[in-house]
């Protein structure tokens, strides 16, 4: 989009009143600069807009008329999974912050009047959607790069498998391989020192050097590979990148 070219920020401000949400975009616009925003006064009004032109961050009110800001939270995260949202309430009860983390919302801000709040609504929009650029364009250098590149969860399953890895191991598709143990693209013998290896060093945040392995593939056919591993990030979630290099047979 332009405002995503050009380094600005296009917000979609969901907001019942009116009044509140011209005083809200004045005072972004009084604090700080590179920042657009458009207006939606209801969760169907935000999703009609999303339709049409995508935003770089959705900041919503909690306690809104039809569906309130977790339920549009939700119906977000099923077409924009990895889009910034905001939830920006008068509504401060630590049951409705604890229901938005685990819904998936990129931050939580309770309301107020002064120029301190809009100084801070202003920073965390520019974190989430720097965080979210930043991610997006480290996922489209992965997409195409042409080694096979896997990502795995603290669950050690797989979250993602880029083009080169999804041939590499024999599948068709994404779906071939999602959600797969990662002990299952190891010979047995392997199985153990990686497991161990994953958990004491990629999770807590270092590198590991390469090291040899057994890979199998979809069909069982086992293919020796060095494997180089780091930490990562996906979707917001702290994750184990590996790269695989095949080793001569």
């Amino acid at each position: 989009m332009d405002s995503a070219r050009a380094g600005g920020i296009t917000v979609l401000h969901v907001e019942d009143d009116g009044t509140f949400a011209d005083l809200s975009a004045e005072m972004l616009r009084t604090v700080t600069d590179g920042i657009e925003i458009v207006t939606a006064g209801d969760a169907d009004a935000a999703l009609a807009r999303l339709a049409e032109e995508p935003v770089d961050c959705v900041v919503s009110d909690y306690d809104m008329p039809g569906r309130d800001g977790l339920e549009l939270l939700a119906a977000v995260r099923e077409t924009y999974p990895d889009l910034p949202f905001i939830l920006f309430t008068g509504k401060g009860s630590e049951e409705i912050a604890s229901e938005a983390i685990s819904a998936g919302v990129s931050d939580y801000l309770q309301k107020g009047s002064g120029q301190d709040c809009y100084e801070m609504l202003a920073k965390r929009v520019r974190d989430a959607v720097d965080r979210y650029r930043t991610e997006e364009r480290y996922h489209n250098l992965v997409d195409t790069a042409p080694v096979p590149v896997l990502l795995f969860g603290r669950d050690r399953r797989l979250r993602y498998a880029n083009g080169a890895a999804i041939a590499f191991l024999g599948g068709d598709c994404m779906g071939d391989l999602a959600g797969e143990p990662m002990v299952s693209f190891l010979h047995p013998e392997d199985r153990e020192q990686a497991v161990e290896r994953f958990e004491n060093r990629i999770l807590e945040g270092e590198a590991a050097p390469e090291i040899e392995y057994r890979v199998r593939t979809v069909e069982g056919k086992i293919k020796p590979v060095t494997l180089a591993t780091a930490p990562g990030h996906y979707r917001g979630e702290k994750v184990g990148q590996v790269v695989i290099r095949a080793t001569p047979e």
